[in-house]
């Protein structure tokens, strides 16, 4: 071989060389971003999916926070509604039940108030309270029946001068009083 034959040949072998070192360089480079592209994409993926769980577990809470929001206040209304049924059928009882047994809470009532010179009015559908029953309760304070037409239905009226006191058995339990709602509501739940 000749002298520029060799000189050629190694030429050629250089270039070979570089080509092969310049390709290994380039597939380590590309392998390296290719590896930091991989990297980029789990970090993505992972932070997505932590973001995903995230923002369905906030939204589950939120949602389950709702119900149970909704739960309770249908339970509320419907123990509202249980105890102004109680209400309703304590004052029914209490409007039903026999004169002897309503004496006791009349006869307090005479006593509280402080009269001189009344009158009295019973109302307009009041079956129980009559004007013997208002003669006994009252006994020797002067109390007359009133010649004016009542304004009520149930129960009796004592009126003295501009002071007017009420007696019915709404009295004994006042069915609009949150107390008395309450009282009931701690017996039953």
């Amino acid at each position: 071989m000749t002298e520029t034959e060799n000189v050629s040949k190694k030429l050629i072998e250089d270039a070979e060389n570089e080509k092969r070192e310049i390709l290994a360089e380039a597939r380590k480079k590309a392998e390296t971003i290719l590896k930091e592209a991989e990297d980029a994409v789990q970090t993505i993926l992972s932070n997505g999916n932590e973001l995903a769980l995230e923002t369905y577990k906030r939204e589950h809470d939120f949602l389950i926070t709702q119900f149970n929001s909704h739960l309770n206040q249908k339970f509320l209304l419907e123990k509202i509604k249980i105890v102004d049924e109680i209400i309703k059928s304590i004052i029914d009882r209490l409007e039903n039940i026999d004169m002897d047994r309503i004496e006791k809470p009349l006869l307090k009532f005479a006593g509280d108030i402080n009269i001189k010179n009344a009158v009295y009015q019973t109302g307009k559908n009041e079956k129980r309270i009559t004007d013997s029953v208002v003669s006994r309760i009252f006994g020797s304070k002067r109390i007359t029946k009133s010649e004016k037409e009542p304004d009520f239905d149930k129960g009796l009226k004592i009126i003295e001068g501009r002071k007017e006191y009420y007696f019915s058995e709404r009295n004994l339990i006042d069915p609009e009083s949150e107390d008395t709602k309450m009282q009931i509501s701690k017996l039953l739940f």
